[in-house]
């Protein structure tokens, strides 16, 4: 199972625990360190793995945490999660007397030659982007560069205490300071994501910002 975590200050304990006890159940574990959760997804379905899990709180307040957990390509919802929780709660574990093996992946190079690979603008574009000082500061800048854009950061150092604005990029009171740089800058677009990386928030050159309906109608 890949093993990943987002920025939070409390993720890197819990993933830790999170792995030591998959070990114990005989399962190997990948760690791909922190990262955003779509970049465990793309691990677990690029590789001979299949399952991952995310260690994070998303879009919610500082002091939340929480697992994404995908089991063989299938994202975890609804009753197998509540299932999960009866079962931890009633010690039904599995254990081994193998104990599973710990490596370590550097999967952000991989990624972000896939996307390259894959995707090149067709003129220069000037983008913002806004990470709300979540995990997707430390990727998400240098795969807009890879691609071709031409990229101004804002608030991309990653620090779990989220010290300028909650990263949540469906309010639109966490998109004034992008709005403001992306006008001042005249640039192309402005671009912000939640706490781990899975939501995006865009904002046009004129500084509207396009709600998650009409992006989802545009992809």
């Amino acid at each position: 199972i890949v093993v990943g975590y987002d920025g939070r200050l409390s993720s890197p304990e819990i993933a830790e625990g999170l792995i030591q006890g998959l070990c114990s159940t005989g399962v190997a574990v990948i760690n791909i360190g922190m990262v955003p959760t779509p970049l465990v997804y793309f691990a677990a379905n690029n590789s001979e793995f299949t399952s991952g899990i995310s260690v994070t709180g998303s879009h919610n307040p500082p002091d939340y945490n929480g697992l994404k957990i995908v089991i063989d390509g299938n994202a975890l919802s609804g009753a197998a999660i509540t299932s999960l929780f009866d079962r931890i709660v009633e010690k039904k574990i599995i254990q081994s007397a193998v104990h599973g093996a710990v490596s370590h992946r550097d999967i952000v190079p991989e990624y972000t030659r896939y996307i390259a690979d894959d995707i090149q603008i067709d003129r220069p574009l000037r983008v913002v982007v806004d990470c709300g000082n979540g995990v997707p500061g430390a990727v998400a800048p240098e795969v807009l560069r890879a691609i071709g854009a031409e990229v101004e950061e804002i608030y991309c150092e990653v620090d779990g205490n989220f010290p300028n604005h909650h990263p949540d990029p469906s309010d639109p009171d966490n998109l004034i300071d992008l709005i403001e740089l992306v006008r001042r800058s005249e640039a192309d677009l402005g671009m912000a994501f939640d706490g781990d990386g899975d939501r995006l928030g865009v904002v046009t050159s004129q500084g509207e910002m396009i709600f998650a309906d009409r992006l989802l109608m545009l992809f």
